[in-house]
């Protein structure tokens, strides 16, 4: 929809990216407005944006509107359905919190049709990471790592019923946080050792939360408990070798720390998707299985010759050229100069955002 500047207010969502005066946008599209956000925008003199029909928080939001782009759509967006879930997640987390077992019916009412949806848009699906913020990252980061295991295993060639089951356990992975003391979970930068090592407990607490539900499959009850297991044993809480993680674990383990490292925590930024699955391919050999993360790469690289995008050092280039032994860091134009870089022999420099 389109309204006035002086019509937003925060959380208001993005849905076109922002040129003002120049040629370069000033907020790109997907950007959660704040109230600074609205400053810039006045001072630029910007009097109309592009917003989605609903706020960060899933909340339908309704001015009094310039225009209508489309009539109001009969199903909710990709966009609003993650949103929503986030909420009931959050309505969730708070209720295990209490000592409430898990509802396992509504578990999947609230994500198998997201999972559904994203398997439509899984483009969308590797950007969720936008709407991310520090308060609210546990659930968000439960409902994102759903679908983005999903995404990955109908990337891997996974049947129905395994794609769905992946995302529950996605879902489900950190239900055991809420029976951790939530004044740990606050102060993450700051922790003590003893606080480290109850936060680490929390994969059994899921585990053994999810056991009491008879009706979950036993693979996504070992997918919950496993989730932080590695290749090289470094992981947690039984130091697994390779051969004895499941094979959803597999996809949980990069599917949580690609998001995790792509969203914003207090212990330091939220760092762009494209340096993120290099240094998992970095990490392969020690921690992760190569073929997933292959399957990651070639969902976040989708972008094609022509396309523009935004690099660490906020020039604005084309894709010239893409060599598929290196996807995150092809040939690129500058749009400026016309000059051609190749950022395979820049490794100071890396994609922020693809501009589309």
């Amino acid at each position: 929809m389109l309204v006035k500047t002086e019509q937003l207010v925060e959380g208001c969502i993005l849905a076109q990216e922002i040129k003002a005066l120049t040629s370069k946008p000033i907020m790109p599209k997907r950007t959660v407005l704040t109230n600074q956000h609205i400053e810039i925008l006045e001072s630029f003199l910007v009097e109309k944006v592009e917003i989605e029909a609903f706020l960060s928080n899933g909340q339908p939001f309704n001015p009094q509107l310039l225009t209508m782009i489309e009539d109001k759509p009969k199903e909710d967006s990709f966009l609003q359905m993650y949103l929503k879930a986030t909420q009931s997640y959050k309505k969730m987390y708070e209720a295990w919190g209490s000592g409430a077992p898990i509802d396992y019916s509504a578990v999947r009412k609230t994500i198998i049709p997201l999972i559904e949806k994203s398997l439509q848009y899984q483009e969308e699906v590797f950007a969720v990471y936008h709407y991310t913020n520090e308060e609210d990252y546990i659930y968000h980061h439960s409902v994102a790592v759903a679908i983005i295991a999903s995404a990955i295993a109908k990337s891997l060639g996974y049947k129905k019923k395994d794609i769905i089951q992946v995302g529950i356990a996605g879902f489900l992975m950190d239900c055991g946080m809420s029976r951790i003391d939530q004044k740990i979970l606050k102060n993450v930068a700051t922790l003590r050792k003893e606080e480290f090592a109850q936060i680490k407990e929390h994969p059994i607490f899921s585990y053994q939360m999810v056991s009491k539900q008879p009706v979950i499959q036993d693979e996504i009850k070992l997918a919950v408990l496993q989730h932080h297991e590695r290749y090289d044993k470094t992981g947690y809480p039984f130091g697994l070798s390779e051969d004895k993680i499941h094979t959803y674990t597999k996809i949980l383990a990069v599917a949580d720390v690609f998001h995790a490292m792509t969203s914003p925590r207090k212990y330091r930024s939220k760092q762009s998707p494209f340096k993120v699955i290099e240094q998992l391919k970095h990490e392969t050999f020690g921690k992760y299985d190569l073929s997933i993360v292959q399957a990651l790469t070639s969902n976040v690289c989708s972008f094609s010759i022509g396309d523009k995008i935004k690099l660490s050092n906020n020039k604005i280039v084309e894709v010239a050229f893409i060599d598929p032994q290196y996807p995150s860091r092809p040939m690129v134009r500058d749009i400026d100069s016309n000059q051609f870089l190749t950022l395979n022999q820049e490794l100071d420099i890396h994609i922020e955002e693809v501009l589309k």
